[in-house]
């Protein structure tokens, strides 16, 4: 039985690991690695990074609260 904890179909990916692709992404992983990282589909983990790579944001809201705070040092 594999150990990977059990999500039902809808599950929402949190900020945190959201947080952790695009830390991934920087990182130079492949999607693949990523989504085994994070326990999910590589498809899902491909949207969060380009979402962040075409709005800076991974909330699907558009708002982002990660960096927010690094614009007030420049």
């Amino acid at each position: 039985m594999s150990r990977r904890k059990q999500r039902s179909a809808f599950d929402q990916v949190s900020e945190f690991d959201r947080g952790r692709i695009v830390a991934y992404r920087d990182c130079g992983l492949y999607f693949r690695e990523m989504g085994s990282r994070v326990g999910r589909n590589q498809t899902t983990v491909r949207r969060i990074s380009d979402r962040w790579m075409q709005e800076g944001t991974t909330d699907r809201r558009g708002r982002s609260h990660l960096y927010t705070s690094v614009q007030h040092f420049t």
